[in-house]
């Protein structure tokens, strides 16, 4: 966590009253904060872990030391701009136990302001480049679960053995796509992503300082190295989503982008 000490205090609060924490070990991470995030901190060494990085490493460097030092065999990493609602934590812990060859498991993460989905897994387009399915739907996805291609790791479910066998978040990223890039490297291994659809919580989304900083270095470093691969997800993915995606807003549709969605959607056969 960098900052943002009252979305932080909330978080936990959430955390407190949906997940009985005498069966669960927590572990904070505080990324360098300079508001009062490290005095709120100490004050709940007696009842968490608590850790602190004298610099302000980013997203990878800070989980992959939580995750350095967890006991147990299944992390669950969970950004401090959370508010989790009751019922959350099973429905991840149900698919990770039942599925083959799972890889990650994420959830439905509504807008914490519009209440809107803001996630219920990643999909890539035809350049490659991932982007959150479902967004700006006010219905839940149907069904209990969907296997996706990637999920977002403001709250992912991995276990400790998977995680360390990626040697965990790449740290080259800074606070944009190391989830991403931790799917495809796990998709090409053969492990499968899957989102819960009866886990539901909410996201402010964002909130953290100087989050989109990087934005252009994170995009330009997952297209060097992914985009070639992730293409070939995008050729099915894309369409469906396209159009899924701007239903409700359909003046909004790009008229090129409209013909060419709806084309290889109804001629897949020629779709290269």
């Amino acid at each position: 966590m960098f900052n943002c000490v009252e979305l932080s205090k909330a978080m936990l609060a959430s955390l407190e009253k949906t997940v009985d924490l005498h069966e669960h070990e927590v572990i904070l991470v505080d990324d360098a904060s300079n508001d009062g995030t490290p005095e709120f901190l100490s004050s709940l060494k007696n009842r968490y872990r608590v850790f602190r990085n004298e610099q302000n490493g980013g997203f990878a460097v800070s989980n992959n030391l939580g995750a350095k030092q967890a006991k147990g065999d299944i992390l669950v990493f969970l950004n401090n701009d959370l508010v989790l609602l009751p019922n959350w934590l099973q429905p991840m812990l149900d698919l990770i136990q039942s599925q083959k060859d799972v890889g990650t498991v994420g959830n439905i993460q509504l807008n914490f302001e519009t209440r809107l989905v803001d996630h219920a897994g990643i999909f890539f387009d035809l350049e490659g480049m991932p982007t959150h399915a479902q967004k700006t739907r006010k219905r839940l996805p149907r069904g209990d679960w969907l296997e996706r291609n990637a999920v977002t790791a403001a709250c992912l479910m991995i276990s400790k053995a998977k995680f360390q066998e990626m040697n965990g978040f790449d740290e080259d990223y800074r606070n944009g796509m190391e989830d991403v890039d931790l799917s495809v490297r796990m998709k090409r291994k053969g492990y499968r992503h899957f989102v819960s659809h009866k886990s539901v919580i909410l996201h402010h989304i964002s909130k953290s300082p100087g989050r989109h900083k990087n934005n252009e270095k994170n995009s330009d470093l997952f297209r060097k190295r992914w985009s070639a691969y992730t293409k070939t997800f995008g050729v099915s993915e894309w369409p469906k989503e396209y159009l899924r995606r701007y239903a409700r807003y359909w003046w909004r549709m790009e008229p090129r982008k409209f013909a060419q969605a709806l084309a290889m959607l109804l001629f897949p056969s020629n779709t290269k």
